[in-house]
């Protein structure tokens, strides 16, 4: 049996990243069990052999190392760093342990107890999975470590229809500070005085909406929040390039997913996305916070289409060739010794 442990509450790439794989395992009549904080946002795991747990509940680590124990599983994945559920799989004295890091440049602030579960967490020795080369490089915390990157429906991405007319720039991202907004707006202001006809959209919502639309208000309509969208591949296919200014990042689906749309990608070097966006043979990278920068790269792609556009080839070449998620799928169930 293989459990999954998670601890999120809400649904995106690492969500839907464990839903490919239980579904996969459960088509293979293998038995599945998923751990899940009870949340409405994560109902899709019912089908997949979702159990919820009061993520607040005291003494969650005894409460699921309890679960564990009954459940008996033979491997005990951990969807993402969650100290408790590492220190749980070991007093359940599960067989196997591994953990996907997704994101070890997200920046943490704990206090002391924080930083204590980390500790021990980690002194629990999992195999750890990240999802680029480049997060192994940097952070590799285990002896055991392996790379799988994630995987995305590339179909889906290739089949998109523009919805949207006229020239654009265009970003898909959660709207919080980690993502740069504020300098997408700073470069608005400089590449309009160059191509003013061009329009600035965002897909997304979060905590800095109200804020980055007041900051935005003196551009009008070339500059555009769409909030939360589900038409992304049709949003991409409409994108003269996407820009992504964030400041830390995993692998990066949203970047991975663009290129998979035919979109010149600029984009700033953090985590994986210097795996993907190569500079000057599959996009161009900038420096974080650097709006100068990210203006003039924007700029550019906008005075040479065609130049731009055989870039976004070359990357849509590639990514096809490394994302699908039957990839990322066989590979982590080879981890687990199903083949």
């Amino acid at each position: 049996m293989i459990v999954f442990v998670h601890g999120l509450r809400n649904w995106g790439a690492v969500e839907e990243y464990v839903a490919a794989i239980a579904r996969e395992l459960r088509d293979r009549g293998e038995r599945v069990a998923i751990l899940h904080p009870d949340d409405p946002v994560l109902e899709p795991f019912a089908s997949l052999g979702g159990e919820p747990y009061d993520l607040d509940a005291r003494l969650l680590t005894l409460r699921l190392a309890r679960r564990l124990r009954t459940l008996r599983p033979s491997v005990v994945h951990v969807t993402d760093v969650f100290p408790q559920a590492l220190v749980a799989a070991r007093l359940a004295r599960a067989p196997r342990v591994i953990v996907t890091h997704h994101t070890p440049e997200l920046p943490r602030s704990d206090n002391l107890a924080g930083r204590t579960w980390q500790r021990l967490g980690w002194a629990m020795r999992p195999q750890v999975v990240y999802t680029s080369e480049t997060d192994r490089r940097t952070d590799s915390r285990a002896l055991r470590t392996h790379v799988v990157p994630l995987g995305i429906e590339l179909e889906r991405f290739a089949r998109g229809r523009a919805t949207l007319e006229g020239r654009i720039v265009g970003n898909v991202a959660r709207l919080a500070e980690q993502k740069g907004h504020r300098d997408l707006l700073a470069a608005a202001l400089r590449v309009l005085e160059q191509h003013p006809d061009v329009r600035f959209v965002v897909a997304g919502d979060g905590e800095l909406r109200d804020e980055l639309e007041a900051l935005a208000a003196p551009l009008g309509d070339r500059f555009v929040f769409l909030g939360a969208r589900d038409d992304v591949p049709d949003l991409l296919a409409s994108f003269d390039v996407f820009a992504f200014p964030s400041r830390f990042e995993g692998l990066c689906l949203a970047v991975i997913e663009a290129q998979a749309a035919g979109v010149p990608v600029v984009a700033t070097p953090v985590g994986g996305i210097p795996e993907n966006v190569v500079e000057g043979e599959t996009g161009f990278l900038v420096p974080p916070r650097d709006v100068r920068a990210l203006a003039e790269r924007i700029s550019w792609c906008l005075a040479h289409p065609e130049e731009a556009a055989r870039l976004a080839e070359e990357a849509r070449r590639r990514v096809l060739e490394r994302f699908s998620t039957e990839r990322m799928v066989a590979e982590t169930l080879a981890l687990y010794g199903i083949s």
